[in-house]
C-alpha cells in the first residue's frame, strides 16, 4: 500500500517523483536540514495541504533557504498559493483555507524563529565521517542546537502555474530584510530575490581567476576602467576594485532592484559613489556603455567583464562590445559554456560584417571552475582580446588560401561523373546536452525546498 505524507525536500525526481530528504547530502548545512525537520513537523499537523502541480490545488508551494556559515545568518522565503486555494481550486469552496491560514502562518513563524535543533544525519562516503560523528555523539535525551538561527523570514504569495520570477513581491514577516555574506575582502547585501553564487568558497576561486585576468592587462590598474556588464548586485566589479585590479567600476544591469543592491554594496565596502570610483546604472547595456565611454574620455584604458544568465548576451550587447574600440579585453564568465558561450563567442570573433562592424576579438584563454562537483556543470572564464591588424591580415590570407584550394578542387572535378550520394547513416551528429544545475551549497547555501507529497511504502 502506498501512503502519501506531506514532506519537505529536494525535487531529485522531478515534480512527479516526490521529494528527497536533504540530510543525506553532505554539503547541505545542518541549519537547512534542521529547518526542514521543523517544516515536516508543521505539515504533519497542518489542516492546509501542500500545493500539487498536477491539479494546481493546495497552498504550501516551495521554501527557499539561504544560509551563511560566515556571517551566521539565515533567510527563509516561503512561497504559497492564495489562501483561497491554488489556480485549480474547486468552486464549491472546499479548497478555501482562508479561515485558518493566518492562524497557521502565525504558528509556522513561531516554530521557525526559535532555536533550530541540530538534525540527526547518517552520511556515508569519503569526508563524511566527521559530520556523522558530530551528530551521533549526543547522549540519549540530549538535544543540541545549530550554531545560529533564522534571521530573516518572508512569505510570498503566488497564484501562477510555474515558479515566481525573481522580482515577484515578498512580504516581510520577521527579522532583517536582507542577508549579508562575505566574499574575499567584500561584504554583500543580498535581498530575497537577488542572485548570488550558491557556493561562496567556489565563488572566491571564480572571482580570483577574473582578478588575475584583469591584472594581466595593465601595470597601472588605477587608470583602468571596468565595465561590469550584467553586474547584478555588483559582486564581480566590487571584488575587482577591492583587490586592486582596476581603478573604477561602471556596473550595468537592466534590473533596477539589483542596481539598488549594488549601490548599497558599494557603500558597505567603502565606495560611496561620490568619489567617482563606482557607478551603477539600471539600463540596457548597449545604451549605457556608449554614454559612459563618452564620459570617460578618449584614451582611457577599458576592459569589460560580462556575467550573463544561461541565455547569454543579447546580440545588441555583443555589437556594442565590438563597436567600442577602447575595449581591448572582455572577460566572459559563463554558466553555460556548451551553449550560449559558443553562440556569443561566434558573434564576438567573427570577421567584420555589416551587422558586426567592429574589429573582431580572439579567444586568448579559457579556465573552467568546478562550482558544482560531481555534476556535468562547471563555470567557464573565457578571455577575449581584440585582434591586431597583423592578425586580421593573416586571417584574411588564410581565408584566401582556403578559397583558392576550394576553387582548384571544383575545377578538377569538371567533366568527371558525379559521385553517388553518401549514405546518411554514416553521418555523426554531436550534441552537447545541458544538464540540470546543482544548487547545493557549502558556506553560502541556497536550497529550493519543495513541499510535496512523496510516495513511500
Amino acid at each position: 500500500k502506498i501512503i502519501k505524507t506531506p514532506a519537505v525536500g529536494f525535487l531529485a525526481g522531478g515534480w512527479s517523483g516526490g521529494v528527497s530528504c536533504p540530510h543525506y547530502a553532505a554539503n547541505i548545512p545542518d541549519i537547512v536540514c534542521g529547518i526542514s525537520d521543523i517544516l515536516n513537523e508543521f505539515l504533519k499537523d497542518s489542516p492546509i495541504p501542500p500545493y500539487t502541480s498536477s491539479d494546481h490545488r493546495g497552498v504550501w508551494r516551495t521554501i527557499t533557504i539561504r544560509s551563511s556559515d560566515i556571517t551566521k545568518q539565515c533567510m527563509i522565503i516561503i512561497c504559497h498559493a492564495p489562501a483561497q486555494g491554488g489556480a485549480g481550486a474547486k468552486t464549491d469552496g472546499s479548497d478555501d483555507y482562508s479561515a485558518v491560514f493566518d492562524q497557521e502562518k502565525e504558528r509556522l513563524v513561531k516554530m521557525l524563529t526559535g532555536r533550530i535543533p541540530k538534525p540527526k544525519r547518517e552520511l556515508s562516503g569519503p569526508g563524511t565521517e566527521s559530520i556523522s560523528n558530530a551528530n551521533n555523539n549526543n547522549q540519549e535525551g540530549d538535544e543540541e542546537f545549530c550554531d545560529y538561527s533564522v534571521t530573516s523570514l518572508f512569505f510570498q504569495e503566488f497564484e501562477g502555474l510555474s515558479n515566481p520570477p525573481p522580482e515577484h513581491p515578498v512580504q516581510h514577516e520577521y527579522g532583517e530584510k536582507f542577508l549579508e555574506e562575505k566574499l574575499l575582502q567584500c561584504t554583500f547585501q543580498i535581498s530575497p530575490g537577488a542572485f548570488f553564487q550558491v557556493t561562496t568558497e567556489g565563488a572566491e576561486v571564480l572571482y580570483k581567476v577574473v582578478v588575475d585576468r584583469l591584472k594581466e592587462v595593465t601595470t597601472n590598474p588605477e587608470e583602468m576602467l571596468l565595465f561590469d556588464v550584467c553586474c547584478g548586485t555588483g559582486t564581480i566589479g566590487l571584488t575587482c576594485l577591492k583587490e586592486g585590479a582596476v581603478g573604477k567600476v561602471v556596473g550595468i544591469d537592466i534590473s533596477e532592484p539589483a542596481i539598488k543592491d549594488a549601490i548599497v554594496n558599494a557603500e558597505k565596502n567603502g565606495y560611496s559613489g561620490t568619489e567617482g570610483r563606482t557607478k551603477f546604472v539600471a539600463s540596457r547595456a548597449e545604451k549605457a556603455m556608449n554614454n559612459e565611454i563618452k564620459s570617460a574620455g578618449h584614451g582611457k584604458s577599458m576592459v569589460a567583464v560580462v556575467d550573463p544568465s544561461r541565455e547569454g548576451l543579447h546580440q545588441d550587447v555583443c555589437k556594442a562590445l565590438r563597436n567600442e574600440k577602447s575595449i581591448n579585453r572582455i572577460i566572459y564568465v559563463s554558466c553555460n559554456p556548451t551553449g550560449s558561450l559558443v553562440k556569443d563567442a561566434g558573434m564576438l570573433c567573427s570577421p567584420a560584417t555589416k551587422k558586426y562592424r567592429g574589429v573582431p576579438f580572439k579567444i586568448s584563454s579559457a579556465q573552467p571552475v568546478d562550482m558544482f562537483p560531481l555534476t556535468d556543470h562547471c563555470e567557464m572564464v573565457m578571455v577575449f582580446d581584440r585582434m591586431s591588424p597583423d592578425e586580421i591580415s593573416r586571417r584574411g590570407n588564410d581565408n584566401s588560401k582556403g578559397e583558392k584550394v576550394a576553387s582548384t578542387t571544383e575545377e578538377t572535378k569538371e567533366g568527371q561523373p558525379e559521385e553517388s550520394p553518401k549514405n546518411t547513416d554514416e553521418e555523426t551528429n554531436i550534441v552537447c546536452d545541458e544538464g540540470a544545475e546543482n544548487t547545493n551549497a557549502n558556506k553560502m547555501s541556497e536550497m529550493d525546498t519543495t513541499v510535496d507529497k512523496p510516495e513511500s511504502d
